[in-house]
């Protein structure tokens, strides 16, 4: 299978080290092109694939295209693919970007829709994806392949695409913020900073590592961490009466109207 990357930024280059690290196919059968040329420059050491001069010419290259730019720079991207995408598979990992959308733009083609999430640096992300109307079965099982390099995929309605893209797409930060949160509390606390971080971040990823490892529900493990009237309670009635529930819900909404708008 050819695979067509067009813009390689952090995502873009996550999906190459995956394809290459597990043998999906070749690196001759991997193509890039992004508007950077310097990123283009820097790629082709890097990973030792193929780059092409223009999408038209990657998309002529390649059996599976997939659209990794910033949703404002879409229109730029497909303005010159729409005549070469006949029997071709385009996956789009484009926040807020719809199938019926690039569809409209670029007639009756196959289409599916992925968001992955930034594990997938690591080969441990989570992939949603949603088929558009014209894409079939085989379609569905070439994306799934391609972004299991990554981590785990999982098929959503793609009503929910904006639902998911608040929750595991922006995912990472919140966590990453909450890393950041306990590590300047401790510094606050006397810490030394190289040790608080280092506390915050084996907490966390002790504490995921133990949830999925166990099976246990993630409330049920908070609470065989919350003794009554111990520290861990002490804190948590803090969040009850500053309303940490309600602004976390409020943030997460907000995420996914902002997914939702983004197509507009």
């Amino acid at each position: 299978m050819k695979i067509g990357i067009i813009g390689c930024g952090n995502m873009g280059q996550a999906l190459i080290r995956g394809i290459i690290a597990t043998g999906f196919t070749t690196r001759r059968n991997i193509f890039c092109c992004d508007k950077d040329r310097n990123k283009i420059n820097s790629l082709r050491p890097k990973f030792k694939i193929r780059i092409a001069r223009s999408n038209s010419e990657l998309v002529k290259k390649s059996d599976v295209l997939i659209l990794a730019v910033k949703p404002q720079d879409v229109d730029t991207a497909i303005q010159d693919m729409a005549s070469g995408l006949e029997g071709k598979l385009l996956i789009s990992i484009c926040a807020g970007i719809s199938t019926r959308n690039l569809q409209k733009r670029l007639g009756k083609v196959s289409v599916v829709r992925v968001m992955p999430n930034m594990p997938a640096q690591i080969l441990q992300g989570i992939s949603a994806i949603s088929l558009g109307k014209y894409a079939a079965r085989k379609d569905k099982t070439a994306a799934m392949s391609i972004f299991s390099c990554v981590g785990e995929v999982v098929e959503v309605e793609e009503r929910l695409m904006d639902a998911v893209t608040a929750i595991s797409g922006s995912g990472p930060a919140y966590f990453f913020y909450l890393v950041e949160r306990l590590t300047e509390a401790a510094k606050k606390l006397g810490i030394s900073h190289s040790l608080a971080q280092r506390l915050a971040v084996k907490t966390a990823l002790g504490s995921a590592m133990l949830m999925n490892q166990s099976g246990q529900k993630p409330q049920d493990l908070r609470k065989r961490v919350t003794s009554k009237g111990g520290t861990t309670e002490a804190a948590f009635a803090v969040f009850r009466k500053k309303g940490l529930d309600k602004i976390l819900s409020l943030a997460f909404k907000a995420a996914a109207s902002r997914s939702k708008r983004l197509e507009r």
